[in-house]
Parts: C-alpha cells; structure tokens; sequence
C-alpha cells in the first residue's frame, strides 16, 4: 500500500539501503513513518516500539573547522573522509543535555550524506522536546574519542567513535549547521507529498475519463451526424416549398367585396393556416 512518496514498505526499505542505512535502520525509519502517517501509533516494523511523536532528527557534524579556545585541542579540523567512517558508531548512544546532563533518549539512526552526518535519535522528555519545537534548543554537538590527532591546518582527529549526542541550550556549538528538529517536520513533508501524490493520481484518472469521453463522442457524431444551427441564419426553404411570409405578403388585409364570397373566403382560411403555420400551430 502507497505512503508517503512510496508505493510500498518495501520500496521506502529499498530507498533508505540505498541512501546508506542498513537493514534494520532502514525497517525502523520505513516503519516509524507509515505508522505515523496511517495512524497507528507506536507501532514500527522490524520489530521496534517507538513512540514517534519523541523522535527527533537533525545533522551531527559537518566536515569544518572549529574553534575552542578554552579547551584543548582549541582548532579542530573534520575530514569528510573520517566523519563517513565514523557516522555509524553514533547509532544507540545516549543524548544529553549541554554535556551535562544525561537525557532519557538515544541515536536509533546515523549516517553521512549530502556533506553532514544526519541522525534520527528518540527522546522521552516533553519538557526538552517542547524547547525543541519552541526553537529554544536549536542545535547539537557530539562527543567522541578519537585514534590519533594529525596536524592539518589545526588538528584532525582519525579514527573517530561517537559516545554521545548532546542537545545544547546554554551554549553555542562548535560546528554552527549542527542542528535539531523535532519529526513532526519531516512527517508534514512527506504528508504534502502524500497529498500532491493522490492528486495528481486523481487528475491522470480524470484526464483519462475525459478522453474516453471525447472518444465516445466522437463515435456518435460519426454514427448520427452533428447538427450545428447559427443563430442568425436563415431558414433552408427546401425546393417545392414557399415561406408563409411569402404567402401573406400576397393577401391583402381587406379583401375587396367585388371578388365574391367564395374567393374571399378560401383566401381568409390560406391566410389562417399560415398565421397557425407561423406560430407552430399545425
């Protein structure tokens, strides 16, 4: 069944494998999804309960360069090449608040795409999902320990493996594109998408009612002919026949007495049968 941009679950499974996801990844987002816009709440396949209404979804950490002058190292530098490798190791780790506090929620999904490593995380906490929503809280920073650090115009760290996620309210982020949405914001898409899809399969249909429509037509004045009359035209008299205008243009209002009785009286009837005539009488 059509959700969504997708004509099936599977087909939303196949494009998240394709995006990058891996399979149970792909099933939990796929599944997080249809419930949602079905209305079956907490329900997901690939055998996961998530309420939806805590999800939350936002980039991580892009490829930069950051400044922190109060800690060590103050210049870090991200290579896109180590953030690939590393996306995958933020899926199931805890989110905090400001670094400090350890919220009820973790990261369910992670991957890098399209410059940035874009996340999906659930959180059971009305009070940080409402500062979410009233733009309260607005961006992320992650933690992670790292392999080895190589100077590279700053320091790049290698070998990175996320630990946490951190929502952040007092404090600005080293990465400024680092952000957080509630889901609600990727449902409405994908509603609008949902919407825009059945009507254009409503007027495909209706284009295809009107052809064979026309074509039905078209089959009959083939069949019966078509007769188009002008407004203003003329009547066709066919030959033989005379208009009865014509005919009482030739009889005199008054009929003279010196033409006898019987004349007169056969021309008073010719003159009423076409006033009756005229006025569709007959």
């Amino acid at each position: 069944m059509p959700f969504g941009p997708w004509e099936s679950f599977d087909a939303c499974v196949a494009d998240m494998l394709k995006q990058g996801h891996d399979e149970d990844s792909a099933k939990r987002i796929c599944g997080a999804l249809k419930a949602r816009l079905e209305g079956s709440p907490n329900i997901l396949e690939g055998n996961v309960s998530v309420d939806e209404k805590n999800l939350i979804h936002g980039e991580a950490l892009h490829p930069v360069k950051t400044f922190h002058p109060e800690e060590w190292p103050n210049v870090r530098v991200y290579l896109e090449e180590e953030l690939t490798k590393a996306a995958g190791t933020l899926v199931g780790k805890p989110l905090l608040l400001d670094h400090q506090r350890l919220l009820d929620g973790k990261v369910i999904d992670a991957r890098y795409e399209d410059g940035a490593i874009k996340y999906v995380a659930e959180l059971n906490d009305s009070e940080i999902l409402e500062k979410i929503r009233s733009g309260g809280i607005k961006h992320v920073s992650v933690e992670y320990d790292w392999r080895s650090l190589e100077r590279l115009d700053g320091v790049a760290p290698r070998g990175i493996e996320f630990l946490g996620l951190s929502l952040l309210e007092k404090y600005e982020p080293g990465d400024p594109n680092a952000s957080v949405n509630v889901w609600e914001s990727v449902l409405k898409r994908l509603r609008d998408a949902e919407e825009k899809r059945m009507l254009q399969k409503e007027l495909a249909e209706a284009r295809e009612r009107i052809k064979a429509l026309e074509s039905e037509r078209a089959e009959l004045v083939k069949r019966l002919g078509e007769a188009v009359i002008e407004p203003k035209a003329e009547p066709i008299i066919p030959k033989g026949y005379i208009h009865t205008d014509e005919i009482l243009k030739r009889i005199p209002e008054r009929i003279p007495g010196f033409w006898g009785y019987a004349p007169s009286k056969i021309l008073i009837e010719i003159r009423d049968l076409c006033l009756k005539a005229r006025r569709c009488e007959l």
